[in-house]
């Protein structure tokens, strides 16, 4: 039920990890009840089937290639002539030419990769040999492809980043995976999306951003320069004719708006920019900019969305500036009252943590802003900096309809669970989780950390801009 850290894991402990995951997912899967919310497509389960045996005929394939050592005949002479001696172990590829298999089942065995948003493995299947490139499609052909971006990926960089090597998991499925991603050192890194992009900065002037795929090593420029700030908050969106980057820094409540070829900029008041700084944190900014069914600008729409949590926040009796506010204080309290904005499959969620955790949907349609008791088989995990929803029958130890937040006292932190349906709250450890160092929050305790704890350093930290500390250096 844990999952080692990056030096950790390889080897044969991995693959018992795998294996293990593997069947706590099945024991969950074939308990889950009919009709549940999930944002994953209802065909999950027969995609999963494919692509678990496409993945074995891949390591098959590994080890075809793999040059085989002959065993010498056996010198010893038996002693009963009846006996067949020792023969000589053909190659793999005497028997079997991968190359000549059919070319309708190298595409839907792709396919069934795509369908979990497995690129990786897609692009390792695309190395076997000509013939299998010949049947798939090139992603660097087509960068933008919808089918070859990531798809709540997410980079535990805060805690694994070693050089190029970073962990990435994702929260629809539960794989964890490694890559090595020598690039990076070309650039600078500013931060990463909630999808798994990195934002990268060029290291000659202006410091033009550059988003990069890191399962299909595109990469997108862009014209707008990124801002020389130590933590700058962004999301990407693909819902448009083009793509659309979103920069927020935090000293000045400017919001930068870029395409490939063009940037504009946008000057908010302070508590309309920090609805949207939280919006770009929950990956709500395709929604914001064109919300769906409306004619609305976005501002109107943001405006009506503070009216309606604004209602929540006088019961509550909390400071606007407060409540909306983008980052918290550096003494915090357990009882301090933030408002957090996310995506969840195509809708909009605010997650309101005071001394009891509340959830509401906003219908932009209506401006109608309905209190939650179940989000199904999803938790929500909540920081001081992003927000995010998991998949439960993918982490069997995370438990559904319940929330997990930090909860800052002083120097150190510790992670709480609420669960929505009955509104019980209890601590995950006796101890604290983390202590403060410098700016960031670093887990305490024995190694291997527990998913919970990973989510939850990977919400409470955000990286610093690289480009920032470069200038400041």
């Amino acid at each position: 039920d844990t999952i080692p850290c990056a030096s950790q894991i390889g080897g044969t402990s991995f693959l018992w990890m795998e294996e293990q995951r593997k069947r706590q997912i099945a024991e969950r899967l074939a308990r889950r009840p009919e009709g549940r919310i999930g944002a994953l497509d209802s065909a999950m389960d027969s995609v999963l089937e494919i692509q678990n045996q496409a993945k074995q005929q891949l390591q098959r394939v590994a080890m075809a290639a793999a040059p085989i050592e002959v065993l010498p005949p056996c010198k010893r002479q038996k002693k009963n002539p009846s006996c067949l001696g020792t023969s000589p172990v053909l190659p793999a590829t005497s028997t079997a030419d991968w190359s000549s298999l059919q070319l309708d089942i190298v595409r839907r065995i792709a396919d069934s990769f795509l369908a979990t948003n497995d690129i990786d493995c897609y692009m390792d299947l695309r190395t076997v040999c000509h013939s299998w490139r010949y049947a798939t499609d090139d992603p660097k052909e087509n960068i933008l492809d919808y089918q070859f971006l990531p798809r709540r990926w997410i980079i535990l960089d805060e805690v694994f980043q070693s050089g190029t090597r970073c962990l990435l998991v994702n929260t629809a499925t539960g794989r964890i995976l490694h890559k090595e991603l020598p690039l990076l050192s070309d650039y600078y890194i500013v931060t990463t999306t909630l999808d798994g992009f990195f934002v990268l900065a060029d290291r000659r002037p202006p410091h033009a951003a550059r988003v990069f795929n890191p399962l299909t090593g595109g990469i997108i420029p862009f014209t707008v320069p990124v801002p020389p700030e130590v933590k700058v908050t962004c999301s990407l969106c693909f819902e448009f004719a083009s793509p659309m980057l979103t920069l927020l820094s935090k000293s000045c409540c400017k919001i930068y708006i870029s395409s490939p070829h063009s940037i504009r900029t946008e000057n908010f008041e302070i508590s309309l920019y920090g609805l949207f700084r939280r919006a770009v944190k929950g990956d709500l900014a395709g929604l914001w900019w064109l919300p769906a069914g409306s004619s609305e600008s976005a501002e109107t729409a943001a405006v009506n969305a503070i009216g309606k949590i604004s209602n929540v926040m006088k019961s509550l009796h909390v400071d606007p500036l407060k409540f909306f506010s983008s980052d918290p204080p550096d003494m915090g309290l357990a009882d301090d009252t933030k408002c957090f904005l996310m995506d969840f499959g195509g809708q909009l969620l605010a997650t309101i943590k005071g001394q009891l955790v509340q959830i509401f949907r906003y219908e932009a349609k209506n401006g109608v802003l309905l209190h939650l008791k179940s989000i199904g088989n999803h938790a929500i995990f909540l920081g001081h900096h992003k927000c995010l929803a998991v998949d439960t029958d993918m982490f069997p130890l995370i438990e559904a309809n319940c929330v997990y937040y930090t909860e800052q006292l002083g120097l150190s932190a510790r992670i709480r669970k609420c669960n929505i349906k009955d509104e019980k709250v209890e601590s995950i450890s006796e101890a604290v989780d983390f202590v403060k160092q410098e700016k960031q929050f670093v887990l305490v305790g024995d190694r291997p950390f527990t998913i919970i704890q990973l989510l939850a350093s990977y919400t409470i930290n955000i990286r610093d801009s690289e480009l920032a500390l470069h200038q400041i250096t």
